[in-house]
């Protein structure tokens, strides 16, 4: 036996030159992926929906939290251009229609999603594909009707949630202008308040619950 024992062995090295080019490129390519997949026109459009669906389900929320009526509005600068979305309380009495007035109502939410109507944009817009692009000739609501130009259905571009968290029907339409084929989202509320999904692929022949 020699004189010295073995020691451990060490297993450890440094990465060569090529695995450190390996690796940086993969996570040059998995940024790049998900880069391309965050600015695709079908991953906005998705987002500014979910966005849409969220304040409704928090705008049914605060109306029985508050015991108040609560409003979500396209309009509510009453300019005609539908871009910022408003989720207020009702700080008055009285009024089936109220105007919103920020300095006498609950403001919760007060932020831009959508583009004004109209505008050719990559961004999320209010609207559907037109039908002679393949995109929905009747409404998304089961029952059918029709899609209004300007994206909202609601009387006034204005959904209003009820104390009892009951609220006024109607679905508001969402698509890319520059990407028909990212196809036409729908968010339909109904009496009771509560609001689903359906989705319009462009060139399809029906809506689909999402």
């Amino acid at each position: 036996m020699g004189r010295y024992g073995k020691g451990p062995r060490r297993c450890g090295r440094g990465m060569t030159l090529v695995e450190l080019m390996v690796v940086v490129g993969l996570i040059a390519f998995l940024m790049t992926v998900m880069a391309v997949r965050t600015h695709s026109a079908s991953y906005r459009l998705k987002s500014a929906v979910s966005q849409l669906r969220s304040l409704v389900q928090r705008a049914r929320l605060e109306a029985v939290k508050h015991n108040k009526n609560v409003y979500l509005d396209f309009d509510a600068e009453d300019d005609n251009v539908l871009d910022t979305v408003v989720l207020w309380v009702f700080g008055g009495s009285g009024g089936s229609s109220p105007s919103y007035d920020p300095g006498r109502d609950l403001t919760i939410v007060a932020e831009k999603i959508f583009s004004p109507p109209g505008t050719r944009t990559n961004k999320p817009t209010l609207g559907a594909v037109p039908a002679s692009q393949g995109g929905p000739a009747t409404g998304a609501p089961r029952d059918g009707g029709t899609i209004p130009e300007d994206g909202v259905s609601f009387s006034g571009n204005r959904i209003n949630l009820n104390p009892d968290g009951t609220s006024s029907a109607g679905s508001v339409y969402v698509h890319v202008p520059k990407d028909p084929k990212a196809g036409t989202y729908a968010v339909v509320i109904n009496n009771a308040g509560r609001a689903y999904l359906r989705y319009f692929p462009t060139g399809g022949t029906a809506w689909e619950d999402r």
